[in-house]
């Protein structure tokens, strides 16, 4: 376990490395700066001394190798990601007042996804089982290909759309985190949070659905199955008792598969419903050419990926015991079990 964690830490290094660079050089190549973007129509009645002054406060006037390079060595020596262009605060604190945001609404949705997809997958399996051509099951399974290629920020627009009026969900608020000048209650945060979580879901949701599907068809080709049927067990027994514990086993490594995925689809989910996260965060820095914002950003999303895909490993390993095996454990010339 701790060679896995151990190895991909070390591979993880050059990738930071190369994302750090590929990003700095991408955002460096966007048209403007941050003090073109500041002053605005107003730069023309300043004075160009007085523009330069800024632009060499910021450090934009230095070479582009020397301008990574003290980024870099600030950001691994003292986790300094500099200050925001826009009002001065350094970049850290700006991202933790909206990380709490974006946790909530990922984790949510993660658990929406999983909880519904899981019962889905086995609920089209069961009515398959109770008859081949069952329509409900048919259509379950076309709504999951629908969801699964429909884009989140274009079912959330729907949804604002459908609900906007609709007096049945006049309790739950479509836009932001809170009330203006409400208090914040656990019951106005799942008030609020609820719609978005279940938008931001909807595809992973399907995916789950027609994964669980898929892996549970397989496993009832396998041997055991026939020989429970054999003893009398019906098919839906069979699911429920042998055939769901070891269908869903591969699920839970898509846990830390899904996190990146809900990661990137909250950044337009957010801006749909107004809600205070990073993904927000990072179209609105983007429009501010804000790049102290946006490099601090990709760093983070990179380090959550890693993270993720680490836990996915960490997952299967723990659930199947052969991946942690030694080479040697694993081969047995004489075929014949040790004692």
């Amino acid at each position: 376990m701790f060679d896995i964690i151990y190895k991909r830490v070390l591979a993880a290094l050059p990738l930071l490395l190369i994302l750090s660079l590929v990003a700095f050089s991408i955002i460096k190549c966007l048209p403007g700066d941050p003090v073109d973007v500041m002053l605005g129509t107003a730069q023309r009645d300043i004075d160009p001394s007085t523009v330069a002054a800024l632009k060499t406060e910021f450090g934009l006037d230095k070479p582009f190798a020397e301008q990574y390079l003290k980024w870099l060595w600030h950001l691994t020596t003292k986790a300094d990601f500099g200050r925001s262009y826009k009002d001065g605060r350094p970049v850290a604190e700006v991202i933790a007042e909206r990380l709490p945001a974006t946790l909530i609404l990922v984790m949510t949705s993660l658990v929406i996804s999983f909880v519904v997809g899981t019962i889905w997958g086995l609920l089209m399996v069961w009515l398959r089982n109770r008859s081949k051509r069952n329509i409900l099951e048919n259509l379950l399974f076309s709504l999951s290909i629908i969801l699964y290629s429909s884009p989140n920020f274009w079912v959330g627009l729907l949804v604002i759309g459908a609900l906007a009026n609709t007096k049945q969900f006049a309790g739950f608020s479509l836009l932001g985190l809170h009330d203006p000048g409400v208090q914040a209650t656990l019951g106005s945060t799942i008030k609020h949070i609820l719609i978005p979580a279940i938008v931001l879901s909807t595809r992973r949701t399907a995916k789950i659905a027609l994964f669980v599907r898929a892996s549970t068809i397989d496993e009832f080709s396998r041997g055991y199955v026939l020989t429970a049927q054999c003893k009398g067990l019906s098919r839906t027994s069979v699911l429920l008792k042998h055939v769901a514990r070891n269908s869903l086993l591969p699920v839970a490594s898509l846990v830390g598969l899904s996190l990146p995925a809900l990661l990137g689809g909250s950044v337009l989910i957010e801006s749909v419903f107004a809600w205070p996260g990073m993904g927000r965060l990072a179209v609105e820095s983007t429009f501010a050419r804000n790049y102290s914002v946006m490099l601090a950003l990709i760093m983070l999303y990179g380090v959550l990926v890693i993270l993720s895909s680490l836990l996915a490993d960490i997952i299967q390993t723990c659930l199947d015991p052969r991946l942690s095996s030694s080479p040697d454990d694993s081969s047995n010339s004489t075929g014949v079990a040790p004692a």
